[in-house]
């Protein structure tokens, strides 16, 4: 006797347009067939076979606006990012807004960063210069870190919760700050030396 053999608990009707279907005992509790793969799907949309096609998918699916909200134009999303009304994923939150304001009140050793590679140019001809580049920008990673702590401590005072670490805030704030203040986005909203 096999222990894997079915039960006879049911019987097996098959009708003239449809495969074999069971149908369980009175016991049962289904009553009906299980539905083939295919048909359980809804429909399936074709992949794009040309690049015309995939870019004409691409974009009628960019920008589906939210719910209540108006698709925008790429003139106007990059409008809206300028100003600040629509922001990036990892722009958002009030911790991040007053790292932003943090950044854009005062002047930072961070806001002469890009200087620093013109000099590694000139680190190729004279060997010195490169040690000298390594520490400042060392002297910056410990300039964000402090910013980052600082950041934190501003916003536990504020009531401000936040899961990111020191370092992580001040990294945002140190690829905000070697920017200049006209290439920020958003845009700055104070002032160089407003107490935020």
């Amino acid at each position: 006797m096999s222990i894997l053999r079915r039960k006879p608990s049911a019987e097996v009707v098959q009708t003239a347009d449809s495969e074999p279907v069971e149908i369980d005992s009175p016991t049962g509790q289904k009553g009906r067939p299980t539905p083939k793969r295919r048909t359980s799907r809804g429909p399936v949309s074709k992949a794009p076979k040309t690049r015309k096609e995939a870019v004409a998918w691409q974009k009628e699916h960019a920008q589906r606006p939210v719910a209540g909200q108006k698709k925008l134009t790429p003139t106007e999303y990059r409008q809206a990012v300028r100003s600040g009304e629509v922001l990036p994923r990892r722009d958002q939150g009030p911790v991040r807004a007053l790292a932003r304001d943090y950044v854009d009140s005062r002047r930072m050793a961070s806001n002469y960063l890009l200087w620093l590679f013109p000099l590694l140019l000139i680190g190729y001809v004279i060997p010195i210069v490169q040690y000298l580049v390594l520490l400042a920008f060392l002297a910056l990673v410990g300039e964000w870190f402090f910013a980052g702590k600082r950041i934190k401590r501003l916003a536990a005072e504020r009531g401000l919760q936040t899961r990111e670490t020191a370092i992580g805030l001040g990294f945002y704030a140190g690829s905000r700050a070697y920017f200049r203040r006209s290439w920020r986005r958003p845009l700055p909203v104070v002032e160089l030396g407003d107490k935020i």
